[in-house]
């Protein structure tokens, strides 16, 4: 017996335990990053995440206290440098696993910091791949200040969660770590960030709210910002976009017929057409289902329809206008080809992209089904207005 329990005692001394873990509670969260660039220094902002405005509090309180951003700010020669020289003011151990999103400013680009943050984050152990990528011309601190309105959690911001606000409105497209490494590793080798811009669209009971603004998108390739495509480039590429979801679409727009209806359900197909001379053109063809929610008398089915059409294809010949005569291929047309005829694409490919010209969409082909007004079917409206119309 007394042999027994000596054995027990050396088992139970080498035994592992958890003596080198962090408890939850007596950590903290990074839920963003900020990245500027000044005179030839890394200017980095860290926002805190406070854990409990995820939980409904029950318990009374001031509740903006749990979306009130803390940012932390350090810099340093290097990125590295200036995140270690962050740590030394940290009241606790920072965790990455949570780290949502990261904004980086225009000089912070330009200095070449946007590919070293990429391999800082792809190679940190902590970190995962559900990163939100942004970069803004204003100020980069200013930005992650900014509590989301009502009083929420800032992991539930546009910045930390940005898939609901672009579910109800599909305008410019997130795009995560993950998904900037697939693009950077494909041909043409450049990205699309959302930019961020400061605005005061939202006003409290006592004064004006800041928040933030996504309308724009910035290409970015080889450590530079090639251009940045403002609001009107946008709308002719959000149906060629393959997470759209749904968006309103102006028509007659300057008429006294003004209006504009809901887009969603959208599939979109491109297709590479080799032709006789060995040129390549490219045919897009849409399907697009849509709802009135804003409805006019005097304007039939057809001519709905037919605005519709007219409108997209503008939108989308305007977009390839735009981006073709600045070198950059929005629509990823030369992916299409590599995907398609890979042996074609070697035979014209320079530095990763095929030449596109300004006709090099040979033809845009959209079905339009519009489905409903909202709560109220469509047909016996539109029914009712053709016989009037055709009995005039």
């Amino acid at each position: 017996m007394r042999y027994s329990f000596i054995l027990i005692l050396l088992c139970v001394s080498v035994l592992s335990g958890c003596w080198d873990s962090n408890e939850p509670e007596r950590l903290v969260y990074a839920n963003g990053v900020g990245i500027d660039y000044k005179d030839g220094k890394v200017f980095v902002h860290l926002q805190i995440v406070n854990m409990q405005g995820l939980a409904k509090s029950e318990s009374g309180g001031d509740p903006s206290s749990l979306n009130a951003a803390d940012v932390g700010s350090a810099t340093g020669a290097t990125l590295d440098e200036a995140l270690f020289n962050l740590y030394h003011s940290s009241d606790r151990h920072i965790y990455w696993g949570h780290l949502s999103f990261v904004i980086l400013s225009e000089e912070a680009i330009k200095a070449g910091t946007f590919k070293e943050t990429l391999d800082l984050l792809d190679r940190y152990r902590e970190t995962r791949y559900r990163i939100y990528f942004y970069m803004t011309k204003d100020s980069v601190k200013d930005a992650m200040l900014i509590s989301p309105i009502e009083n929420i959690s800032m992991a539930f911001s546009k910045l930390s969660d940005p898939k609901g606000n672009y579910n109800q409105s599909s305008f410019i497209p997130p795009i995560n770590l993950r998904e900037i490494l697939i693009e950077l590793g494909e041909p043409a080798y450049y990205v699309s960030i959302p930019q961020l811009k400061i605005t005061e669209q939202w006003t409290g009971q006592k004064e004006k709210k800041k928040a933030l603004l996504m309308e724009n998108i910035a290409i970015i390739s080889d450590n530079n910002i090639k251009a940045i495509l403002p609001k009107k480039v946008m709308k002719g590429a959000r149906l060629v976009n393959k997470q759209f979801v749904r968006d309103d679409v102006t028509l007659f727009s300057g008429t006294e017929k003004n209006t504009s209806v809901i887009v969603y359900g959208r599939k979109t197909k491109i297709t590479p057409i080799v032709e006789k001379n060995g040129r390549v053109r490219f045919q897009i063809k849409m399907k697009v289902k849509a709802s009135v929610d804003l409805l006019k008398q005097g304007i039939t089915r057809k001519e709905y329809e037919k605005e519709l059409i007219r409108t997209i294809k503008k939108e989308t010949n305007y977009t390839y206008q735009f981006t073709q005569k600045r070198g950059l291929d929005l629509f990823r047309l030369s992916k299409t080809l590599y995907r398609a005829d890979i042996k074609k694409w070697k035979k014209i490919e320079t530095g990763g992209r095929i030449p596109l010209d300004e006709d090099s969409i040979k033809s845009i082909e959209i079905e339009v089904l519009l489905q409903d007004t909202g709560k109220q079917t469509l047909t016996p409206i539109f029914e009712e207005q053709d016989d009037k119309s055709s009995n005039n």
